[in-house]
């Protein structure tokens, strides 16, 4: 990057990972980053300004107040952040910036309005945010940890829970629903600061479409799929957790899903390595199910099989690169990946496992440890 040019982000850390990850500051309004060839500075308003020189991983944090001042003195009005903008970057001397692909339009033309170079660079924006740093990982064991133990919360829900007429579920004298073990997953999650949305409890042919949530009575004998992606709201970092329990006896078909399953899994995890293609080892994972005489296709319009990529990076987003999927998206040592192969089909059920892996040179180390029993 030459002198001329910059780095620009204008956004809220809470929201936006990019921004979080160039400052390592949650914050709720959107505030400015910049990071030239010399320097990287946050420019923030006077309510976060004594934080963010605290705790902002940056070389300086700027007050917005004085560039407010300054862009209302040459417009002789209330400054847009387009105009505060112009005045910083005429102070640092800089011509061209670089920025996300979800910027602004509206604000983007605000910018080029006055001479400047707008160019969106697209994902991975920050290309070093694939490969995690030690700290990194390390606080993904800790929210891999809390989102492992919130899962066995809600399978004990179920694993307790008395088999009534018509094999229905019931705790303390009442069906056991969906929303219940979903609430159990949610509260444990909370108290140890993290928090889940769209968390999968299906039973039944719910679980053969892979992100319906789940609701109504939870039955003995079919398959249960639990599908959890939290963020630790204390530390920014996501994990992603799937299991498929059978609270009872599973079926003959529904069991060999499920070793065949696991054996996929295992199969995905001997291909990850660095310089491996994310879209070769998915199809890999792909044919290894078909040759084991599970076909993916349709029924009625409905996809039957294996129909979803293999897996997906994790971190500061639940879905972040590299993919296991149809684009090809290479592996290095350092990324996370949450691996998921499953197989769905009509009348039997969905089993999908889902364990969250570290890439390293010489293999790969298995992050997440939860009991995977089917039947309990």
């Amino acid at each position: 990057m030459d002198d001329r040019t910059a780095i620009l982000l204008v956004s809220a850390s809470e929201k936006d990972a990019n921004m979080y990850y160039a400052t390592r500051l949650f914050v709720p309004d959107a505030f400015i980053y910049l990071r030239t060839s010399g320097e990287s500075v946050a420019v923030i308003g006077n309510l976060e300004l004594e934080r963010a020189r605290e705790h902002a991983t940056v070389d300086r944090v700027l007050p917005l107040a004085q560039y407010w001042k300054l862009a209302q003195d040459k417009h002789q009005k209330t400054p847009s952040t387009g105009e505060i903008v112009d005045i910083l970057l005429r102070e640092f001397g800089v011509d061209r910036v670089i920025v996300p692909p979800d910027f602004s339009l509206k604000f983007a033309d605000s910018i080029r309005s006055y001479g400047y170079t707008v160019e969106a660079k697209p994902e991975p924006f920050f290309e070093e945010r694939m490969v995690k740093t030690a700290d990194e990982i390390e606080l993904m064991r800790q929210t891999i940890q809390v989102t492992e133990a919130a899962l066995a919360s809600g399978i004990d829900l179920i694993r307790t829970a008395k088999i009534g007429k018509d094999d229905v579920l019931m705790r303390d004298g009442k069906p056991l629903a969906s929303s219940h073990v979903r609430q159990a997953v949610h509260c444990y999650l909370t108290m140890h600061e993290c928090v889940a949305s769209h968390t999968v409890v299906s039973c039944g042919e719910q679980t053969t479409s892979p992100h319906q949530e789940g609701a109504g009575s939870l039955y003995a004998n079919q398959p249960i799929i639990i599908d959890c992606s939290p963020k630790s709201f204390g530390n920014g970092y996501y994990a992603d957790l799937t299991r498929t329990v059978v609270r009872g006896k599973a079926s003959d078909p529904l069991r060999r899903q499920y070793e065949t399953v696991i054996e996929a899994q295992q199969h995905a995890y001997s291909l990850l390595k660095p310089g491996a293609s994310g879209k070769d080892v998915h199809a890999a994972v792909a044919k290894f199910l078909d040759d084991r005489g599970y076909k993916t296709h349709a029924v009625d319009g409905k996809p039957q099989g294996f129909f979803h990529a293999t897996g997906h990076g994790i971190g500061l987003e639940g879905h972040e690169r590299p993919h296991l999927a149809l684009r090809d998206h290479v592996l290095s040592s350092g990324n996370i990946l949450a691996i998921e192969p499953a197989l769905y089909y009509s009348g039997v059920g969905g089993v999908r496992i889902e364990d969250d892996v570290l890439v390293m040179d010489d293999g790969v180390e298995v992050l997440s440890t939860l009991d995977r029993t089917l039947e309990i």
